[in-house]
């Protein structure tokens, strides 16, 4: 499993991870973001950026993004297609490994959510809650999308195991933006809490690195890395400074109690600190996942995209790895049918009118950011915004 839920937008006043770009990108210091990453921590920052969130996702706001999510409510500007949920890592900190209810989507359902969404488009993200290079047909249903150039964007989150020699090509060729939940950089400590071989995803992903900067169309790279070290100790890595020698943007964080997610309360966060010794270094009340487990405002899940489950299911958000809330079914129905279904009208109604907690998934979200961070993702006409290289970070 990739972690989906903790990717949110880097920006003070939203939950705030802070990006490191390469070397390759102008003004763009990784030394500076340490300091600023350091800022952000501060008891300070935190009480300050509580009390201005406070206040933005009041009612007093809601009339600023109320025609951006009706535009939204039209048609999903995103889909997230998890075409499996298997996955070959474990790690610590994910509740993927108590999954029952496993398998890989049938092609005769995928090409039915083509075809039906193709002709209209968006942008088509895959894998969440599994690892979607383990699926045997990707290469077959990345190549189908071909058919629909309105899809326009195509994105692919993987933990790099199997961004292999094989599959490598298929992404490149094919325009797709590549996000690896990599973590550790630390060999022993990778292993230990990722269950599977350092040695494998550090030399695809090196391979996958220079290929693509020799390519004549390089595709977008995000790295992601949240780890038990310091941020200090990890820059020190090798593998960090062969990553930053590449033209990729990334993501990196110590793990504290602020970082790592509860996945609507699948995940014992709190045992999980205490069995791993993760220091509670923002011992106040107005850290980001605090104040998301209380925020009411509507969440911006309910209008940024829809989560397609491998079994064709769609569930309510990227948070509900157990299918908890199922919305509709792609094998009856089309997407119109379901996103604009009396299911989704009835949530979207429960969010605006703040009865957030009257849906069981949302009671103890962590998550939960409200839907002004619709903003962050499309401009005022709906459309993906051009500034941005992915949907899910």
């Amino acid at each position: 499993m990739n972690e989906t839920p903790s990717l949110e937008k880097e920006n003070f006043g939203t939950e705030s991870f802070p990006s490191i770009a390469s070397n390759k990108q102008k003004n763009k210091n990784p030394y500076f973001n340490v300091v600023k990453n350091w800022i952000k921590k501060t008891p300070y920052f935190f009480a300050m950026d509580y009390f201005r969130r406070k206040v933005y996702d009041s009612s007093l706001f809601d009339s600023s993004i109320r025609p951006l999510a009706k535009t939204l409510e039209e048609w999903p500007g995103a889909i997230l297609i998890d075409t499996t949920n298997r996955c070959n890592a474990k790690c610590v900190w994910c509740p993927n490994p108590d999954l029952t209810n496993v398998g890989s989507m049938d092609m005769d359902v995928y090409r039915k959510i083509i075809d039906d969404y193709g002709p209209r488009g968006g942008v088509l993200t895959f894998g969440t809650f599994g690892e979607p290079l383990m699926d045997k047909h990707i290469k077959e249903r990345i190549e189908y999308l071909h058919r629909y150039p309105k899809i326009h964007k195509i994105e692919v989150l993987t933990n790099g195991f199997f961004l292999n020699d094989d599959i490598i090509p298929v992404m490149i060729d094919n325009g797709v933006g590549v996000d690896i939940s990599l973590d550790e950089l630390d060999e022993k400590t990778f292993e230990d809490v990722k269950k599977m071989s350092f040695d494998v995803v550090r030399k695809n992903i090196v391979t996958f690195l220079e290929l693509n900067s020799k390519a004549e169309h390089p595709v977008p790279v995000n790295i992601r890395i949240k780890t038990m070290k310091t941020v200090e100790e990890t820059m020190r890595q090798e593998l960090f400074k062969i990553i930053i020698s590449h033209d990729c943007s990334v993501v990196l964080n110590s793990i504290d109690d602020n970082i790592i997610s509860n996945w609507a309360g699948k995940l014992d966060k709190e045992s999980f600190l205490q069995e791993y010794e993760i220091p509670k270094t923002t011992k106040t009340q107005f850290t980001h996942k605090r104040f998301n487990q209380t925020n009411i405002a509507p969440c911006t899940q309910l209008w940024k995209w829809m989560v397609v489950y491998w079994d064709g299911s769609v569930v309510l958000c990227c948070a509900d790895m157990f299918s908890q809330t199922i919305v509709g079914d792609l094998k009856s129905d089309s997407i119109s049918e379901i996103w604009n279904g009396p299911k989704m009208k009835s949530l979207r109604n429960q969010m605006v009118g703040r009865k957030r907690f009257e849906v069981p998934l949302c009671q103890d979200c962590d998550i939960h950011l409200s839907w002004h961070n619709l903003k962050e993702y499309y401009n005022k006409d709906g459309n993906f915004r051009e500034d941005r290289k992915f949907i899910m970070g």
